[in-house]
């Protein structure tokens, strides 16, 4: 398959500009699963990347279990690349766009390995959500399993603020979190609730939209 050099390199913000365009009909699913996939590409070479520094002397099944959290990681990177901001919650032009990690589990190790990556024109900055920091301080925020009996209360300080939520626990989209990474029968599939992001002032590109269960769609 050769590479489509018109649309190789569009990142998530012109993706969204061109999902505007596609509704059901002229493109569909079929055209948006396709774009989505032009821009997954760099992604993808990204956890090949990662994977290739983190040593080859384990076993077959660390190996397996590696890239699948290196999936999870580029699928996280993603979501930043195809989410928007309202503009009073970015600061100044080149300023990091920061992702807070509450809490452990091998997802949360790893996006540290996203540091300094580029995301519309500013570096991610990848911090631990320490006691006392808020919510608000954030762009996205990344609750780990370990905080599932923390759940409602990070949700909550995040409630109504431009902080895009993510997390790997069990009916996280369906109880206020915003986008919930699943992976049934080994296979990594992500839900959204359209509603939570549209109530924090987000917006999410219609090619990403098209490949998740969504929850809260008028």
């Amino acid at each position: 398959m050769g590479i489509d050099r018109e649309h190789a390199g569009e990142d998530g913000d012109a993706a969204l500009q061109r999902g505007r365009g596609m509704r059901s009909g002229a493109t569909g699913r079929g055209g948006a699963v396709t774009l989505l996939r032009r821009c997954l590409r760099p992604a993808l070479l990204l956890a090949t990347l990662l994977a290739g520094g983190m040593g080859g002397a384990g076993a077959q099944e660390r190996a397996e279990s590696e890239d699948a959290v290196l999936v999870k990681v580029a699928f996280v990177y993603n979501f930043a690349k195809f989410s928007r901001w309202p503009d009073s919650a970015l600061g100044q032009p080149g300023a990091p766009l920061t992702l807070c990690v509450a809490g452990d589990d091998e997802t949360a190790a790893a996006l540290g390995q996203l540091q300094g990556k580029p995301v519309k024109g500013r570096p991610l900055a990848v911090e631990k959500l320490r006691p006392g920091r808020p919510a608000r301080a954030c762009q996205l925020l990344y609750v780990a399993t370990s905080e599932q009996g923390r759940q409602a209360e990070l949700l909550r300080a995040a409630g109504g603020q431009p902080v895009l939520t993510v997390s790997e626990l069990p009916r996280f989209a369906s109880q206020g979190g915003m986008i919930e990474l699943a992976h049934p029968g080994g296979h990594p599939r992500f839900v959204i609730n359209l509603a939570a992001v549209r109530g924090a002032g987000l917006e999410i590109s219609p090619n990403l939209l098209a490949l998740a269960q969504v929850l809260g769609q008028d």
